[in-house]
């Protein structure tokens, strides 16, 4: 009976090894991802002078890595072990890396990431980010609305001339509790549309061309095509193509500047709504266009019909409001609603914009009857002319933050520093 008695430890023993190994796989195929693959690049992150809260962070990929998102993982190293990471790679003029630094970092703080070659792809937009129809792009953010860029020209009002009609432009601007933002076509100014760019006074050839003011009827700014769109777990982005048009008597425009404007929304980012527009300048002529210095031109923001001095307080970076800030510097101009449960707006111009920090075109509190006045234009030709020369590409980025309630001074500033000063990325190679 005791080699029958053996067979029964034998075969007990088998069964625990075969439950023990059981547990081992399916562990290893829940985990395999990380256990199977080796890292192929590391990342540090240096936080800087500042401390970081939730703050957009980048970085070149090494070609020598040739990768594509579909086979990639990025995970943060902590002290529990490997924490998967979302992000999105760019792929576009190079190959970009995007995450969020998620929670808060303190300023010198580093941490650490390792990117991992995984089996499935893990940068895969959850929802849907664009809704386009015959005249626009709805950029949303999880399932809400964040702005709209219109590409079709925009239809006029009754008994106004055709010529105050434009495309390339953003309306509406939308807080995240879905307020409008912006306005277009006003009466006082039929020609503001919302969030656009133009220049004033300008220099072509041998004319003087104005593309700001529509009804002079000397130039004006076109969509033409979208050259790309971009989805993902980090943000969404078009690229668009616009020609700032010489208007000549036989229809035959001229075509003064290519621009190239990007727009690209953080949808990785839901409390607050962060939007870059970025447009790149090229000239056409081999004579350059010559902007002369002039009070307004350039980015602009109209803000909503139903603000003015008693519904809204501006402040700036360098701590002027509304009645003192037109043609003071800045590095970013807030507007509060006044009233509880309200919204805002925060414009930010980067450091390496041309004649940064921009002169302010803006409205004093009495302007237009003291009713429907927030108007904001970071105006680089304010106090100097701007040669933009053929062959050269020229750009100018701004960022925009919308946000429920208020915002104060140091959170504005901390927007901007993550801006204009994000955490160092630096990559080595195993």
């Amino acid at each position: 009976m005791r080699p029958h008695s053996g067979l029964k430890t034998e075969h007990k023993m088998m069964l625990n090894m075969t439950y023990k190994n059981g547990l081992f796989l399916i562990f290893m195929l829940l985990t395999g991802s990380v256990l199977w693959s080796q890292p192929i690049a590391f990342l540090k992150v240096d936080a800087g002078n500042h401390q970081r809260e939730n703050t957009l962070v980048s970085v070149v990929i090494s070609n020598k890595l040739n990768l594509s998102d579909k086979c990639i993982q990025l995970f943060e190293i902590t002290g529990d072990g490997l924490k998967p990471t979302p992000f999105q790679i760019k792929s576009v003029d190079a190959v970009e890396l995007w995450w969020v630094l998620d929670g808060i970092t303190a300023k010198k703080q580093l941490r650490s990431y390792e990117l991992h070659i995984g089996e499935t792809p893990s940068a895969t937009a959850p929802n849907e980010q664009f809704v386009r129809d015959a005249t626009s792009y709805l950029f949303l953010n999880h399932t809400h609305k964040a702005l709209k860029y219109n590409f079709a020209p925009a239809p006029v009002p009754s008994g106004v001339d055709k010529a105050f009609s434009r495309s390339g432009y953003v309306h509406p601007l939308y807080s995240p509790s879905g307020k409008t933002l912006t306005y277009i076509q006003p009466p006082d100014h039929i020609h503001h549309y919302g969030l656009w760019n133009a220049w004033t006074r300008t220099q072509f050839e041998t004319r003087s061309v104005d593309f700001w003011n529509l009804g002079q009827k000397q130039g004006r700014v076109d969509y033409i095509a979208t050259i790309h769109t971009l989805t993902g777990d980090i943000f969404s982005s078009l690229k668009a193509l616009h020609h700032h048009k010489v208007v000549n008597t036989d229809e035959k425009n001229d075509i003064a500047l290519l621009e190239t404007l990007e727009l690209t929304h953080y949808n990785a980012l839901q409390e607050v709504y962060v939007t870059d527009y970025t447009s790149t300048y090229n000239c056409v002529s081999t004579q350059g266009l010559f902007l002369e210095e002039y009070r307004y031109g350039g980015f602009v923001f109209r803000g909503s019909e139903t603000w003015n001095p008693k519904t809204v307080e501006m402040l700036t970076s360098e701590g002027k409001n509304q009645s003192n800030c037109d043609d003071a510097r800045a590095r970013w101009c807030l507007v509060n609603e006044i009233a509880d449960g309200g919204a805002g707006i925060l414009l930010m111009s980067h450091p390496h914009n041309f004649n940064h920090p921009e002169p302010l075109r803006t409205w004093e509190p009495g302007a237009n009857k003291g009713e429907a006045n927030i108007f904001i234009n970071f105006s680089p030709i304010r106090n100097s002319s701007w040669e933009m020369k053929y062959g050269q590409n020229y750009t100018l980025r701004y960022r925009i933050v919308t946000f429920n309630g208020k915002m104060c001074q140091e959170t504005a500033e901390k927007y901007w520093i993550d801006f204009a000063h994000p955490p160092v990325v630096e990559m080595s190679l195993p």
